[in-house]
């Protein structure tokens, strides 16, 4: 004879199923960039109208490349003067023209210079990026090194914009505006893809450091 299931031992397992179910229908659902897109947005600010004196390409991530191509797209709108990008070190990878190793600052100018922008529009910004607060560390680096500064664009991938624009606005003298231009929207960043919740985490401890 089948012993009676527990009423208690019943409300757990409805509730284990009925989580596993969420659990299975956000994964499908988060796996479609629209979607994605639209629980990023929160994250997201971007000045459709942005212009200064120079645009600040945010490092880093593998939507660096799409970034570049924003600011030199700002550049050929006139709406920049130059453009600035961190001096990363790192080895670039092989260049067979020139037959040695690039620095990653290296290919990020052949980048801009493809893409139409004078290699002396380049502005490279020295710094020690520590890899627990990047976005800090750039900022911060831009406010030292750029202090005649009177406007600046700050151009990065639409999950960072907020957490960006809290950094510069935070670094930055009070007298300096800054804006902040997306490099394409949510659900077409390439950064979509990447895990959203930890943007948030990551809003909310700059949002206490910064």
């Amino acid at each position: 004879m089948t012993e009676p299931v527990a009423p208690q031992e019943h409300k757990w397992r409805r509730r284990c199923l009925l989580l596993a179910a969420a659990w299975g229908l956000s994964s499908i659902l988060l796996s479609f960039s629209m979607v994605r897109g639209i629980v990023a947005m929160p994250l997201y600010v971007h000045d459709a109208d942005a212009s200064g004196e120079a645009a600040y390409v945010m490092a880093d991530g593998y939507a660096y490349w799409e970034r570049l191509r924003a600011a030199s797209d700002l550049y050929h709108m006139n709406r920049v003067k130059r453009i600035m990008i961190l001096d990363e070190r790192d080895n670039g990878g092989f260049n067979f023209v020139r037959r040695s190793s690039d620095t990653r600052v290296q290919r990020a100018i052949d980048y801009l210079v493809l893409h139409g922008v004078p290699a002396e529009k380049v502005t490279k910004i020295p710094a020690e990026v520590e890899p627990a607060l990047g976005s800090l560390s750039e900022s911060r680096a831009v406010a030292r090194l750029e202090p005649d500064l009177g406007s600046l664009v700050v151009v990065t991938s639409a999950p960072h914009t907020r957490r960006s624009r809290l950094c510069f606005e935070r670094s930055m003298p009070e007298d300096v505006e800054v804006q902040v231009y997306a490099a394409s929207g949510p659900s077409e960043s390439s950064e979509v893809d990447a895990p959203i919740w930890i943007e948030y985490v990551k809003l909310v401890i700059y949002y206490f450091v910064a």
